[in-house]
This record gives C-alpha cells, sequence and structure tokens, in this order.
C-alpha cells in the first residue's frame, strides 16, 4: 500500500470507525430496560402472593395487613404486603396454643428493601438481637437458604423472646440468605427495577410458650410448601 492510499483510507476510516462506536452505543441504550418495562411482572407478582392459600392444612388464618406499622410501609413503597397470622386447629395443639405470624413484602425497586429487615427493624422497635445463625430447610422440591434470629424484649417486666426465620427472593437470581444478595441487586441499573421480595415466619414465646427448634421447622416447613409456587413466580422475572 503507497503511502497516499494509506493516508486516504486514514481518512475515510476514521469517520466509518466513530459511525460504527456511536451506533453500537446508541444500540445497547435502546436495550435498556425502563421501570414501566416490568410493571407485568409487579402484577404477577402481586397476583402469586394474594394467593397463598388462608387455609394450609390445620392452619387458618386471618389477615393483619392493617397492622404492617406505617413507617415500614412507607419505607418500603411495597407493590404488595400480606400479614397473616396462622392458627393451628390441630388435635397436637390442644394442650398449647400455637400461632405464628407470616409477612410477605414484595418491593418494586430492590434498594427499596435494604433498610428493612431483622438486624435493623426489629432493634429499632426496642427488640435485642441475641444470636443468628444461618439455616437451611427443605421444603418440598426446594431448599431455602434463610437465616434464624433470636430477639428479646421486655414485656410488663418480663424478657421475652421473638424467632424470626427470615430470607429473600431476588428475580431471576434465586433465593438470598440475607440482605447482601439484595443489595447487589440494587446496585445492577436493570435487576434493581425487578424489586425484591422478603418472607418472614414469626415466632413468639408470649404466645407460644417455648417452642423447640424441631417444632418451629415443622410448622415452616408446613407453611412454606404451600408458598413454594409463589416463590417461583417470584423468581422467574418475566416482563412480557
Amino acid at each position: 500500500m503507497t503511502r497516499r492510499a494509506f493516508k486516504l483510507l486514514s481518512i475515510v476510516g476514521a469517520p466509518v470507525i466513530t459511525l460504527g462506536l456511536l451506533g453500537g452505543i446508541a444500540t445497547e441504550h435502546r436495550q435498556y430496560l425502563k421501570p414501566a418495562d416490568f410493571e407485568p411482572y409487579h402484577v404477577r407478582a402481586k397476583a402469586a402472593i394474594e394467593s397463598l392459600p388462608s387455609l394450609i392444612g390445620s392452619w387458618s388464618s386471618r389477615d393483619a395487613d392493617n397492622e404492617v406499622p406505617k413507617e415500614a410501609q412507607v419505607l418500603l413503597k411495597p407493590n404488595k404486603i400480606l400479614m397473616r397470622y396462622y392458627t393451628d386447629a390441630s388435635v397436637a395443639s390442644m394442650s398449647r396454643f400455637r400461632q405464628v405470624s407470616l409477612l410477605i413484602v414484595q418491593c418494586k425497586l430492590s434498594g427499596d428493601m435494604v433498610g428493612h429487615f431483622p438486624p435493623i427493624c426489629y432493634p429499632s422497635a426496642g427488640y435485642e438481637l441475641v444470636s443468628k445463625q444461618i439455616r437451611d430447610w427443605k421444603v418440598g422440591p426446594i431448599t431455602i437458604p434463610g437465616m434464624e434470629y433470636h430477639f428479646i424484649k421486655t414485656f410488663e417486666g418480663r424478657p421475652e423472646e421473638t424467632i424470626i426465620y427470615n430470607f429473600f427472593v431476588v428475580p431471576t437470581r434465586g433465593m438470598a440468605r440475607d440482605i447482601d444478595g439484595v443489595k447487589a441487586a440494587a446496585e445492577d441499573y436493570q435487576q434493581r427495577y425487578y424489586g425484591a421480595a422478603q418472607f418472614q415466619l414469626q415466632f413468639s414465646s408470649r404466645v407460644n410458650g417455648d417452642l423447640p427448634r424441631r417444632e418451629r421447622d415443622e410448622i415452616f416447613t408446613t407453611l412454606m410448601e404451600q408458598a413454594v409456587p409463589v416463590i417461583e413466580q417470584l423468581n422467574k422475572g418475566e416482563i412480557q
């Protein structure tokens, strides 16, 4: 190639390369999804949570959505909050009253969930975190990775224990044991618009006395077996 031809190619090639780069950037920007693009997913997520049976085996429930503190709702900006008290009516419970509360929260932005999980929200309500432990629960066809938290709060001069079984669902990424999985999604420009869901099952010594772990796990498994389709729908992340 002569020097003249090389110079001509350089003059013509630079704009072509620049146009190619600009075209690639434009194509990439067109692939970015807007918050409104995720609305079909959030509609299905809400419906999935609402589909959780109110009667599960011997456990019947009453809705208590109105008991979720207004401050928490403002913080979470939820797409759906479901709170229920499940009460056991089986023969096994005749000797001891058994009632647990189930809270499911699903947010449209994963960042809105970051400030609301047991180690933050319970101490802010006067509870002391005394222990936490990594847990894995086998529930039907899935294994749920989560955390078990133990809190103490004094009621009428007596210390009473509250135990929380907690886990998250991060759409397209599966279940997360703790808030770190949600934080990672919140830092992803596209993933954040899927939001996140949190499941909390609460056991109170004021209500149930001292339930052994085996019994708590049995209750958790019984209730969560009916929540498996909800978890699977939340994880799909389909936006069409």
